[in-house]
């Protein structure tokens, strides 16, 4: 029988990359701010954390008080162009493909809103996967709080015990623990923390598809 019955996927720097068009979205906003542009290092570190770590990193502690301008800036530019270049990791379709035909419930939790996530998913062909998507927007506390992870193993009648957590940041190792559900650290994620990271979450996967053998069966922790 399969270890986990369930695989939560975090969206950005996990499932898809999404960098190039966060970067170039943060920096067209912030030209029309009259603002110094980022570099692709930092928009990087701003994604995944949740809204108002994000903006943190973009503007600073000492423009923090035009965050509300930079969110109504921000916001359509990046719906416009967040399918430009995003892309599925190398090993994501192939896994996702494999996950299905054993039969595991696939979800995902990510800390983008709703509005910028099924587009992604269904311009990358991969919505149809998933048996349930958990944004921000549906919960009332995102990563690293659990409840989406809560909430998708309540909706989908999975016990945490059967759930994995697949994701690149603190954010989703964090939760993971919250939940009671094992977690496994996508290596090849945004993340510059994954020393740290790797001794916190129940497992390290240098490719997608190493997923699969924490599926097939039990394996030591941290290996």
């Amino acid at each position: 029988m399969p270890t986990f019955d369930l695989v939560i996927f975090d969206l950005d720097g996990t499932l898809v990359d999404t960098e190039t068009d966060v970067y170039n979205s943060l920096n067209l906003a912030l030209e029309k701010m009259a603002l110094p542009r980022i570099t692709l290092d930092t928009a990087k570190k701003a994604i995944g954390p949740g809204p108002n770590e994000f903006i943190k990193h973009v503007l600073g502690e000492h423009n923090l008080h035009r965050a509300e301008e930079f969110r109504d800036i921000f916001r359509p530019i990046y719906w416009r162009h967040c399918t430009d270049h995003s892309k599925l990791f190398d090993g994501i379709m192939p896994l996702l493909i494999e996950l299905k035909n054993k039969r595991i419930h696939l979800a995902i939790a990510t800390n983008k809103a709703r509005s910028g996530t099924d587009p992604i998913l269904q311009a990358l062909n991969v919505l149809d996967f998933f048996h349930l998507i958990m944004t921000r927007t549906e919960v009332e506390n995102p990563k690293p709080a659990p409840d989406m992870i809560l909430a998708a193993c309540e909706r989908l009648n999975v016990p945490p015990e059967k759930t994995l957590m697949l994701g690149d940041t603190d954010n989703d190792i964090l939760a993971a623990r919250a939940a009671g559900v094992k977690s496994a650290l996508a290596l090849w994620g945004y993340s510059d923390h994954k020393q740290a990271l790797t001794k916190l979450a129940s497992f390290a996967v240098d490719h997608p598809l190493k997923v699969l053998e924490l599926i097939e069966s039990e394996i030591p922790e941290n290996v």
